[in-house]
């Protein structure tokens, strides 16, 4: 079974995200962060809810948007999110309130924005998309669960066209714990980022790869 990528959208460290600028000035990285370079999202999200969103979920919500435009594609059959650890600013954020004010009058939009499905959900809230979501919260192996879904998905209806991506965030916060905890080599770095891609059987005009 042949499956084509036939839209692609991504926000990474690097400038990944315009087509006319991809990657033609490469960022050296400084420090153990690797941060990624945001566009200018008010031709994407309402900038209304920009202010409700926080980082990940504007470039969650960017990038899969760009891969629907791509593939030129208005509505997806099915959005399914890759993501090892959610929305980490705001659980950081919901937590530390919660110390601060002694468990006492928090306020509950950081506990809702906290959790793993928020960027899928967000999409399907700005399409008005009512079609299979699901939120795959499987540490390294994330988007690879979420791949295997769609091509499942896709063996059985042929007709389908499936937006999947990748999403996670790195924070100061959870930087300093993964390090504590030593997750990293001496000299390795921490990166983040979101792709999101448009599956389909049928082969598009832009089809950027198969996968078999």
């Amino acid at each position: 079974m042949s499956i084509f990528i036939n839209g692609t959208g991504n926000i990474s460290p690097q400038k990944t995200f315009d087509a006319d600028s991809f990657l033609k000035d490469v960022m050296v990285p400084r420090g153990a962060r690797l941060t990624c370079i945001e566009p200018d999202y008010t031709g994407w999200i309402d900038p209304k809810a920009i202010r409700r969103m926080s980082r990940i979920i504007r470039m969650g919500v960017a990038s899969g948007l760009l891969a629907l435009k791509q593939a030129g594609i208005q509505q997806p059959d099915a959005i399914i999110t890759g993501t090892g650890y959610g929305c980490l600013e705001d659980t950081g954020l919901f937590l530390s309130k919660m110390i601060a004010n002694n468990e006492q009058a928090l306020n509950p939009t950081p506990f809702i924005q906290s959790t793993h499905n928020t960027i899928g959900s967000q999409i399907a809230l700005g399409l008005q998309c009512m079609a299979y979501n699901q939120t795959y919260a499987h540490k390294a192996f994330s988007l690879e669960s979420a791949l295997l879904d769609a091509i499942m998905m896709l063996d059985e209806k042929n007709d389908m066209n499936v937006l999947i991506g990748g999403v996670d965030e790195v924070t100061g916060i959870s930087h300093d714990i993964f390090r504590r905890f030593g997750f990293f080599r001496h000299d390795a770095k921490q990166g983040e980022g979101a792709a999101y891609f448009l599956l389909a059987k049928r082969e598009g005009q832009n089809a950027y790869a198969r996968v078999r």
